[in-house]
């Protein structure tokens, strides 16, 4: 072997060792080779070896760690020995967001910055493929990546459930095909696309941009094209309205070296019934130097028009730095929101304290909430304060002591006060906690009422819990009606699920009350209604329970509320007509000695009808004593309905009234009526009595019909009224008549200057009339002419007999009469004609005491007349 031959063999032998001892000691110079480009803090841990294989390399199993937080690590990483281009594949790639603050800001190295061309021809031709990459913490957007790089051309794509890439890179112009994320805001996933010309600088910015995306938004109805173009130090961002071609954002921003700024941003925000609009300007200084030296000043605002005119409210932001770590940037809402019902008027300093990725707002002394408007039809909110000084807002909620303090009004002219105050933890309607005590007072003027409330409960996530509660009023007056310190008190908790799905609420609530009187007489002993509630909020909800007042009771009760109406039905049970006596008044005037009633009823309550019944009741075998009769028998059953503050009665068919017996000077039996109208009656609510009749004296009372309001005469028919009975009833001392008597008196109640109009009266079939001897010598001897004139008395058979009656309005009697007949006297008889006339108030007669002591003076008088007498022919 030649000597060059030999030299050349050694060489290569040489360079072999040195290749295979390079190998071979890799575990131990490869992590110090990467720290050596790394900046300082940075540092790269291993957690195996290499090892090698006919096939591939595999590479040890990385983590990244920044300021001794492990920003990522990269699991079972492996090159392919064969093939081109190289390679290079891994089983997990896991980034951890939360340490990207902790990369230093500046490196260590002194080498110029590296270029995008520089970078692109240093990156070997590869293929790199990551089966799973995970991004904390945002586990939804895990999903598969594959990098290619071919000298100046790299492409990326990266396939998720919730995050989709496909983007290539040819030179210094970045093409997004397609870019897709889901988000819970958007309806369907965001999707961009567009077109990018980068610096060569990798520090620098873009030269060019042109961007389009397209979104669906939760809370908008309509797609939004997005668009953010840039152009060297300028560009714009703008968001369009596809359906209306409206435009919602409009951001032209200047972009150099130091600044970043907006000037005259617009944006607007179309909502139901009141469209949103404003401006904005945004400033960043020394923006380069990283988030944490950049400092911000920012202005937003919002115009509105509603009630009390226009509004403007206005966000102020900064002038302050935001760090990743510790913040304490100034924040200030102030101005006035006019809406179409509602006016909210803001004073609210504060501070943004805590990390960007989870800030708090501390709300700083002053701090204040106010609102003014219609919060329900007719329902006024003269003031609502919320006082949150010292509150603190999170992403999970509110947490501070949480007042609420409410001045409310309805068209009514009836205000209330009303607050509430209590610690909160992380709380928004329907999550976190506040417990609190509320308390409140009001005057409720159409019942002239004054009310109060207190009590405590918490709001825990979806659950809302009242643990006490005390409300009433000092008394209720409504009409004729007052009811006394009615006051409802918990039984049990009530408790409301507000949950979308699965919404309850339920309680157990006492109400109690005083006596309730109605009138001057007519009282409801102290009662108490307990009640159980059950339904899926407290304006829709089913009630059941039941009412004892005194003896009167138990009355069940179930029903339902219906948003502002109120449903229900009650069952009265039989009961002795004994215990409504509170109900009708005093013993000495009315006194209930016997009977049974039972009754039921449904009723209804809106705020625009107020309350209606419907129902009835049956009495039986009733006994009702008044201080000058006594019912017995008293039969009825009373179908009614109650609105409008008006009974109606006998609404399918007339209500029939039986009475057996009614006790009184004059006895009276088997009174039947039919009632069928309203009460109190007018020209559109009449009342009918139909078919009345009463027994008396042997003979009857009768009126076929009574119309009321009345606008033609009732007629009342005399059938067979025997004078023997009625001379009995009213007794008088000496006087004695017999036979019977018909009639008819048409008579008025209203709208008329009578009672009786036209009325008459004649005997049936003859009468006969006895005066006392003695009454008639009496008479002589006082006055013998007159003595004499009317001896024909002492018997005397009246064949025919008649008579017309008129009583005015004020009871004035004016009777007119015709008699005819034969007296017997001295053992002769003689024909007799009386006319005369009678004049009497009748209502002096009716409250008289002796019946036959006003007719025997009646007499007296009526004899001093001189009479016309014809001797018999």
């Amino acid at each position: 072997m030649s000597l060059a031959l030999r030299y050349i063999v050694f060489a290569f032998a040489i360079i072999g060792i040195s290749l295979i001892g390079l190998v071979l000691s890799i575990n131990l110079w490869f992590i110090p080779l990467v720290h050596y480009y790394l900046p300082d803090g940075v540092t790269v841990e291993r957690q195996s070896g290499f090892s090698l294989s006919l096939s591939h390399l595999s590479l040890p199993s990385l983590s990244l760690s920044a300021q001794g937080c492990q920003l990522a690590q990269l699991t079972d990483p492996r090159v392919a020995l064969s093939g081109y281009p190289l390679k290079i594949s891994a089983e997990k790639l896991t980034i951890n967001s939360d340490c990207i603050k902790q990369w230093p800001t500046v490196s260590s190295s002194n080498a110029a910055p590296m270029t995008l061309r520089q970078l692109q021809q240093i990156l070997p031709s590869s293929n790199l493929d990551i089966a799973s990459v995970e991004i904390t913490p945002w586990p939804s957007y895990q999903g598969a990546l594959h990098f290619t790089s071919l000298g100046a051309q790299q492409h990326l794509t990266y396939q998720g459930t919730a995050l989709q890439l496909d983007m290539d890179l040819v030179g210094q112009t970045l093409n997004i095909h397609k870019v897709a994320i889901e988000y819970p805001l958007f309806q369907q996933p965001l999707t961009l696309s567009g077109k990018i010309t980068l610096a060569d600088q990798l520090t620098a910015l873009p030269e060019q941009m042109s961007i389009e995306t397209k979104a669906w938004v939760d809370t908008y109805p309509n797609p939004l094209s997005i668009l953010l173009t840039h152009d060297h130090q300028q560009g714009s961002l703008t968001v369009n309205d596809d359906s209306t071609q409206q435009q919602l954002l409009s951001a032209p921003y200047a972009l150099t070296a130091d600044t970043f700024s907006i000037e005259q941003g617009k944006w607007a925000w179309p909502l139901v019934g009141q469209n949103l609009s404003g401006f904005f300007s945004l400033s960043a200084k020394n923006w380069q130097k990283g988030i944490e030296q950049t400092t911000l000043t920012g202005r937003v605002n919002a115009l509105t028009q509603g009630r009390g005119g226009k509004g403007n409210i206005v966000l102020t932001l900064g002038p302050g730095r935001l760090s990743f770590s510790e913040n304490e940037f100034p924040l200030r809402l102030t101005g006035t929101a006019k809406l179409k019902a509602l006016q909210f008027y803001a004073g609210l300093p504060a501070l943004l304290r805590g990390s960007l990725f989870s800030p708090v707002i501390h709300f700083q002394p002053k701090a204040m909430l106010l609102m003014r408007g219609e919060i329900l039809p007719g329902w006024e909110v003269d003031e609502a304060r919320w006082p949150i000084a010292g509150v603190r807002l999170t992403s999970q909620g509110l947490s501070g002591l949480l007042q609420a303090n409410f001045m409310v009004r309805n068209e009514r002219s009836s205000f209330y006060l009303l607050h509430l105050a209590g610690m909160a933890s992380n709380f928004l309607p329907d999550k976190g906690r506040w417990d609190w005590r509320y308390w409140g007072k009001g005057m409720i003027l159409p019942i002239n009422a004054n009310w109060d409330v207190q009590g405590r409960g918490f709001w825990h996530n979806e659950e809302i819990t009242l643990t006490s509660l005390s409300t009433g009023f000092d008394q209720i007056r409504y009409g004729s009606m007052l009811m006394q310190q009615p006051r409802m008190t918990l039984q049990h908790p009530a408790h409301w699920v507000t949950q979308k799905d699965n919404r309850q609420f339920t309680g157990k609530f006492k109400i109690t009350a005083d006596q309730t009187f109605f009138g001057q007489t007519s009282q409801l002993p102290s009662s108490q209604l307990d009640l159980s509630v059950q339904g899926p909020t407290p304006e829709q909800f089913t009630f059941k329970g039941q009412m004892v007042a005194g003896n009167i009771g138990p009355v069940r009760v179930i029903g339902r509320r219906d948003n502002r109406r109120w449903l229900g039905r009650a069952w009265w049970p039989e009961q002795s007509l004994t215990v409504f006596q509170p109900l009708v008044g005093s013993s000495k005037n009315i006194a209930l000695r016997a009977g049974r009633l039972r009754a039921q009823a449904a009723f209804s309550f809106t705020d625009e009808k107020g309350f209606q019944a419907g129902g009835h009741g049956v009495v039986t075998e009733g006994n009702v004593w008044l201080p000058d009769y006594q019912f017995q028998g008293v039969n009825f059953s009373l179908p009614f309905r109650f609105s409008q503050d008006r009974w109606h009665f006998g609404l399918r068919a007339p209500v029939s009234l039986h009475i057996a017996n009614i006790e009184n000077k004059f006895p009276m039996s088997d009174l039947t009526l039919k009632v069928k109208g309203s009460w109190p009656w007018d020209e559109e609510h009449p009342l009918d009595i139909n078919d009345a009749s009463l027994n008396i004296f042997g003979g009857t009372l009768a009126m076929q019909h009574l119309h009321l309001p009345q606008h033609h005469s009732a007629l009342l028919e005399i059938k067979h009224l025997g004078l023997s009975q009625l001379i009995t009833a009213i007794h008088p001392k000496q006087i004695a008549m017999s036979g019977k008597v018909s009639g008819e008196l048409p008579f008025w109640i209203e709208n008329s200057p009578w009672l009786i109009e036209n009325g008459w009266i004649k005997d049936d079939k003859g009468l006969t009339l006895r005066v006392d001897k003695d009454l008639l010598d009496q008479i002589l001897k006082n006055n013998i002419a007159a003595g004499a004139a009317i001896d024909w008395l002492r018997y005397m058979e009246i064949s025919k007999s008649y008579a017309t009656v008129q009583v005015n309005a004020k009871g004035d009697l004016l009777m007119r009469s015709q008699i005819h007949g034969t007296s017997l006297f001295d053992d002769k008889r003689q024909r007799v004609n009386l006319n005369y006339q009678h004049e009497e108030n009748i209502f002096m007669l009716w409250r008289s005491l002796s019946y036959g002591d006003n007719l025997q003076s009646w007499i007296e008088e009526q004899t001093r007349l001189p009479a016309n007498m014809e001797n018999r022919q």
